[in-house]
């Protein structure tokens, strides 16, 4: 079967690969349909993150139609379209028992290499799913492909930093970074009760992207995001900061756009290992601050409801749609920062 491999740094290619077979009870094998580039498989391109094996497939972004599954599978079955959690987790350690799906002991990352748990990623024709009941979901039949991708990872990482930050219904947000997640933050935000949404970027073109979203577009790289969020907020600071880039200098813009006994919900991919925190500001304003990756299996359900229900269309953030056989063409658009979404139709 043919399937995107990294090569090495800023190389990857469509080679041909052996297809996957069942090989615990609990597996599900899965045509993939629709797959995508997602953001953080540009830390792997760049070389960010180490354990990307040469020939290792990409991806863990993906739809697809069941093809066969364990015996132990019960929640899916041959022919289901269904869309996967681009993490996976075993459903049953102690950890997925508190529902820290996301902080699995046997779990990873699909297509993340050996730091993740090593396993085949999804940029490829077939691909076989560990645990598959608790890590597939049905797709209904009213919703195609192209928007339930978005539910096992985008969208949900971003719906789920909203939650995380115990966003009321009113209160003011501010979005850091118009990429694909801060885009999905933006419409989580709106969706769930935000009043006004802020989304800061220094792109100007992506600012303005979020203003089609219902955001408040604020172009950093023409003006000082910190003054023009406190005076829209008369000096106060937003409720909630929602960081969607990841690295020091947006997490230290984000203390300083919030307001006292606010609360930062950090969501964007870092390969930075030390940061310095602020502690005595954070202290005296009495800051709550939360950082960690997606819990995807909590909330894929509410978000594909959503998805569902039309209260959140994601696939105007798809700037192009390619063929697997164009995998390394939509990556080099993405690094180059020509493209937002990649959606690579796959069968």
């Amino acid at each position: 079967m043919k399937a995107v491999q990294y090569v090495d740094v800023e190389s990857v290619q469509v080679g041909q690969v052996a297809e996957p077979t069942i090989q615990t009870p609990d597996d599900v094998l899965v045509r993939v349909t629709t797959s995508a580039i997602c953001g953080s498989d540009l830390h792997l391109y760049r070389g960010h993150i180490p354990g990307m094996a040469p020939a290792s497939i990409m991806g863990h972004e993906y739809t697809g139609v069941v093809t066969a599954v364990g015996e132990r599978v019960r929640q899916v079955q041959a022919g289901d379209r269904v869309v996967g959690t681009f993490h996976v987790a075993c459903g049953v350690c102690r950890m997925c028992c508190l529902g820290q799906y996301h902080q699995c002991i046997q779990g990873g990352v699909l297509g993340y290499g050996l730091a993740f748990g090593d396993y085949p990623g999804t940029q490829a024709e077939m691909v076989s799913v560990p645990w598959g009941d608790i890590n597939l979901r049905k797709i209904p039949d009213s919703l195609p492909d192209e928007k339930a991708i978005f539910a096992g990872d985008i969208l949900t990482t971003a719906y789920g930093a909203v939650q995380n930050s115990g966003l009321k219904p009113g209160e003011t947000c501010a979005v850091i970074g118009a990429g694909p997640v801060g885009l999905m933050a933006v419409m989580a935000a709106r969706v769930m009760g935000a009043g006004h949404v802020f989304s800061i970027d220094r792109d100007a073109g992506r600012a303005q992207a979020a203003e089609s979203f219902g955001a408040i577009p604020v172009d950093s790289s023409r003006s000082n995001p910190v003054r023009r969020i406190m005076q829209a907020t008369a000096g106060f600071g937003v409720d909630v900061v929602i960081e969607a880039v990841g690295g020091p200098a947006t997490l230290a813009l984000a203390f300083q756009l919030v307001r006292g006994g606010g609360r930062i919900s950090a969501i964007g991919v870092t390969a930075e290992a030390d940061w310095v925190f602020p502690l005595m500001s954070s202290l005296t304003r009495d800051i709550t601050f939360r950082i960690g990756l997606a819990n995807i299996h909590r909330d894929i359900d509410t978000t594909l409801n959503l998805l569902g229900a039309g209260r959140i269309d994601p696939t105007a953030v798809v700037s192009h749609r390619l063929s697997l056989d164009a995998a390394p063409e939509g990556y080099r658009l993405y690094h180059q920062q020509r493209a937002t979404k990649v959606l690579l139709q796959v069968g």
